[in-house]
């Protein structure tokens, strides 16, 4: 143990945590407004307990492992450096790491490479530096804090409480937020293993930027304008309360979801439109429509992620749901799924599955023979959200959440289409489309189910007579 003449908490720290400086809970959440200095407090409490603590290996992660040396590396050791430590530590950049002359040390990992996670030998402590993690890194670096060399065991988090769709259905706010209404609390859970009752305690820390003492009036300044000029931001920044992430550049501009989403029920007594996308990471997808007129309503959406990502699969999910239905059928989505070299059998594509494996309802196939232009539809679709284009009206089930964050969350390409970025699955490592599978399987059924309304707009709104083949029932509506 080396021993160093540490200075008054309270002269480094800010009043509002000092309370948190002798937490021994496993978790340790601290979460608020931009500048409220909780990754300051971190910084310093993971050094104290480097310089202290007998054995101490803490693994500093974020998603992205190349944000790591600005983010929390540099901030631990530019607290270093301000105390006067500099001597006791090596600074390592490849791979990155900071060394104490104890052997104690901080170790960076990234979400963006699993098998890292997984190859951690004995650490004691994690910080999860602004990204709420996935869950299975979550699950694999809270499952690797378990050496009894330490003397405790914890896990710190600094969040900015912005999340991608709802955050009420986000696993990190589920386990540690749900069924809290104040904004600080302490939680002990007991769980039994091996007829042993054992205790883990978390404590939830909520800051805002005015309880940082040494943030520069001029910065104040800007966050208190939000407060006319831009209430979400003023709400992330000021208030430091849960919120859904806002985007811009959206391929989806127009949509909007309080006026666009609303609770949708199942009418036994209608016919059901389903539209698929054959897409099989990260899910295979298939959304539920039913049609009141000029009104199309979303009521369900089916996203099987592998291994049961198979258009059979989701076609027997089906059935589960709507075992009785028998209004009729009706089957909408990617032309592409007519083609024989989908599957390995001669003969088959995905529709004949589709037919053989919903036969049972009848069903009418309304397949184009080639997807609509993207920009065109966007536009058109992007219309009818905003506008009720020629009366139009699509709602979205409060209950279709991948569906919702494709509208809320989808990007707009430089040349008008959609901007597919891809992303590696943290566990089979597969590259994927986060989103636009299901928006893409509702473009098909928009496109052939509203033919006349989409073939004016294409046409600047004339009238025009649209054929869209021998199937098309007039009352299947």
């Amino acid at each position: 143990m080396i021993k160093v003449v540490w200075p008054k908490w309270r002269r480094i720290i800010n009043e509002k945590f000092v309370g948190l400086v002798k937490c021994v809970d496993r978790f340790i959440i601290l979460y608020g407004s931009r500048g409220s200095s909780k990754s300051d407090f971190i910084a310093k409490i993971l050094v104290f307990q480097c310089l202290t603590h007998k054995y101490f290996k803490c693994i500093l992660y974020r998603k992205k492992y190349n944000t790591i040396q600005e983010s929390s590396y540099e901030n631990i050791k530019q607290t270093i450096i301000t105390l006067g430590l500099q001597q006791l530590f090596v600074f390592r950049t490849s791979p990155l790491a900071i060394i104490c002359r104890n052997g104690n040390r901080f170790i960076a990992r990234g979400g963006d490479d699993p098998a890292s996670l997984k190859s951690i030998k004995d650490p004691t402590c994690v910080w999860y530096e602004e990204d709420i993690p996935d869950e299975e890194d979550f699950a694999t670096i809270s499952l690797t804090i378990r050496s009894d060399r330490a003397d405790c065991l914890q896990e710190f988090f600094s969040i900015n409480p912005e999340i991608e769709g709802d955050f009420t259905e986000n696993w990190f706010w589920k386990r540690f937020f749900k069924d809290h209404d104040e904004l600080s609390f302490r939680t002990t859970t007991t769980i039994e293993v091996e007829h042993r009752q054992i205790e883990y305690s978390v404590t939830v820390h909520h800051s805002v930027y005015q309880d940082n003492r040494w943030l520069p009036d001029q910065v104040k300044a800007q966050i208190e304008g939000y407060k006319t000029t831009n209430p979400y931001l003023y709400s992330v920044y000021a208030k430091g309360l849960w919120t859904r992430k806002q985007t811009g550049g959206n391929f989806y501009k127009l949509f909007d979801r309080a006026r666009d989403t609303a609770d949708t029920i199942y009418r036994p007594e209608q016919a059901l439109h389903i539209t698929f996308d054959f897409n099989v990471n990260p899910y295979m997808t298939c959304c539920i429509w039913q049609i009141d007129g000029k009104h199309a309503r979303q009521i369900d959406e089916i996203c099987l992620e592998t291994p049961n990502n198979r258009t059979e699969n989701v076609c027997r999910e089906f059935i589960r749901r709507f075992p009785a239905h028998s209004a009729g059928l009706f089957i909408y989505g990617d032309p592409n799924g007519k083609k024989e070299d989908t599957r390995s059998e001669k003969g088959q594509n995905d529709y004949v599955i589709i037919l053989r494996t919903l036969a049972r309802y009848r069903p009418t196939q309304r397949v184009l023979t080639a997807a609509p232009p993207v920009v065109m539809r966007g536009n058109f679709i992007n219309t009818v959200f905003a506008f009720r284009y020629d009366g139009l009206l699509f709602t979205i089930g409060n209950n279709c959440t991948k569906t919702i964050s494709d509208y809320m969350y989808l990007k707009e390409a430089a040349d008008g289409t959609k901007a597919k970025t891809k992303e590696k699955h943290p566990q089979t490592g597969v590259p994927y489309e986060k989103y636009g599978h299901t928006s893409d399987a509702n473009d098909y059924f928009f496109c052939y189910a509203f033919a006349g309304e989409f073939t004016r707009y294409q046409k600047g709104g004339v009238e025009t007579k649209v054929t869209t083949g021998k199937n098309t029932s007039k009352n299947s509506y």
